[in-house]
């Protein structure tokens, strides 16, 4: 084969091999560098941690129920006043970081924000230690609080993380639940189960 045939053929296998792997991998030249969070990258697969992606989707499936469920709640829906919902504590009992469970809380709390139907029965409040820092710097140190709200119309979100490991297998327990702060009663609950591999060292 001739210099110049073995250039073009050359230059034909380069491009078809950039055009499958623009296929399989978005150009970062042209997204400055996002990617899709619903999509597992080398990192999530290589990792030993929760699989991000599947705590996304899992925030999805939370936040898209708690507000079906809700608003047919009769004590929500009868109530003479909005209903008032605060994000609790976390027990993490992963070895996955606790901000990563703050995260996807946070999410459902911001998906839940956007519902003009949970607006019309809930009134969706910041932890009171974080406004009363926040309102104590707005009035100068002069010891100003924050509004309180009855324990009986308040709900709080709470979440429970467990992991289990059987050789190069995880196991994964993931539960969010919605807990009337007066009663203590447990008004809804969404889990998930994820298995995944223990990536190989």
């Amino acid at each position: 084969m001739n210099p110049s045939m073995h250039r073009v053929w050359a230059a034909a296998l380069t491009a078809a091999m950039l055009f499958v792997t623009g296929c399989n991998e978005p150009d970062r030249g042209t997204t400055g560098g996002r990617l899709d969070p619903y999509r597992s990258t080398g990192g999530d697969i290589g990792s030993s941690k929760a699989s991000m992606p599947a705590l996304w989707e899992y925030s999805d499936q939370v936040a898209d129920q708690l507000a079906l469920n809700l608003v047919n709640l009769p004590e929500i829906t009868n109530s003479p006043e909005k209903a008032v919902l605060e994000l609790g504590d976390l027990r993490n009992m992963t070895r996955t970081p606790t901000q990563d469970f703050e995260l996807i809380q946070h999410r459902i709390r911001g998906r839940l924000a956007d519902s003009k139907l949970i607006r019309n029965h809930f009134r969706i409040v910041e932890g009171v230690r974080r406004m009363d820092l926040q309102t104590d710097e707005v009035t100068a140190g002069t010891g100003g609080l924050t509004a309180r709200y009855s324990p009986e119309i308040t709900y709080i979100l709470l979440g429970d993380f467990f992991q289990s490991d059987r050789g190069d297998t995880r196991r994964y327990y993931f539960d969010f639940k919605l807990v009337h702060a007066s009663s203590r009663t447990i008004v809804d609950h969404w889990d998930m189960d994820l298995a995944q591999r223990a990536p190989s060292d």
